[in-house]
């Protein structure tokens, strides 16, 4: 058995601001372009300097099931469906 919650709604209510922050930007970033950003691309969008700080909060994202990434690849985000 996972304590992975359940629903969307209740994984995104486990994220620390930032990690808000960045799925918003993801979603804000696909929507624009219709493919998904590349971590330079999200860490100017919320004004980061390093994208290996967005890194660190899109693991967590995936660790919590809301998006999926392809390793070693740019542009795999996807969001996922809850």
């Amino acid at each position: 058995m996972t304590d992975r919650p359940k629903t969307a709604s209740d994984r995104t209510t486990k994220l620390t601001r930032r990690q808000r922050q960045v799925l918003a930007a993801l979603h804000r970033l696909h929507a624009r372009h219709g493919y998904a950003p590349t971590l330079r691309e999200l860490a100017d969008e919320l004004e980061l300097a390093s994208p290996s700080t967005v890194l660190v909060h899109v693991r967590a994202l995936e660790r919590a099931g809301l998006i999926e990434r392809r390793a070693g690849q740019p542009r795999t985000a996807r969001l996922t469906q809850a």
